[in-house]
């Protein structure tokens, strides 16, 4: 994204554009790789065969890989929603315009707009970058298991201190509201235990 910012500054929006989306392919594979680490069996295969193309130079199951990583976050890891899935494919579509000039029509060159690069790089980080690998069901599942815990403190500052390292540090806004409604009908449902009504609370 450095790079991305660089170009864009120097007014050259389809390098930068180019970047940008180079940054996304990276992050994906990372937060796969961070998955992997978390015990994610599907994240764990999907880096292997990562690894194997890269170490067979095999160009063609790269590109369909590299094809398929948007589609993977959306639907198999939840890292994007479908709506952030539609800028990031624009990116996707508009770096092949940019890295193929071949692909345009015979004397016609792509010429992208700063508008069009900034929007491109706010998303990626918005929609993307910033945000910890797990945050579909993965996230809230890991956050129910730790509020569940018994070592899950009461004091609302030594909660805040934990929750800090959780999926919750820069979570989407769909995981934030997520949970808020399990904890809300688990207090509702709550059957006295004093302790584990002060855990949810």
């Amino acid at each position: 994204m450095s790079e991305a910012l660089a170009c864009y500054k120097a007014d050259a929006y389809r390098a930068a554009i180019i970047s940008t989306w180079i940054a996304v392919a990276f992050d994906i594979v990372d937060k796969l790789r961070d998955l992997e680490l978390a015990g994610d069996k599907a994240a764990e295969q999907l880096v292997s065969k990562f690894d194997a193309i890269t170490r067979s130079h095999d160009l063609t199951q790269a590109l369909r890989f590299k094809r398929e990583l948007l589609v993977l976050a959306k639907d198999k890891f939840e890292l994007i929603s479908a709506q952030e899935f539609i800028d990031l494919d624009r990116l996707q579509q508009d770096r092949h315009r940019c890295a193929h000039p071949s692909q345009s029509a015979v004397g016609e060159v792509f010429s992208p707009r700063a508008e069009l690069a900034r929007f491109h790089i706010r998303s990626s980080i918005e929609h993307l970058l910033q945000h910890e690998p797990a945050q579909g069901k993965a996230a809230l599942d890991d956050l129910l298991a730790l509020i569940d815990s018994t070592y899950f403190p009461i004091n609302a500052q030594k909660v805040l201190t934990v929750l800090e390292k959780s999926p919750l540090r820069r979570a989407r806004t769909s995981l934030v509201r997520n949970i808020t409604i399990v904890l809300l009908k688990a207090l509702i449902k709550d059957d006295g235990d004093p302790i584990e009504h002060s855990q949810l609370f």
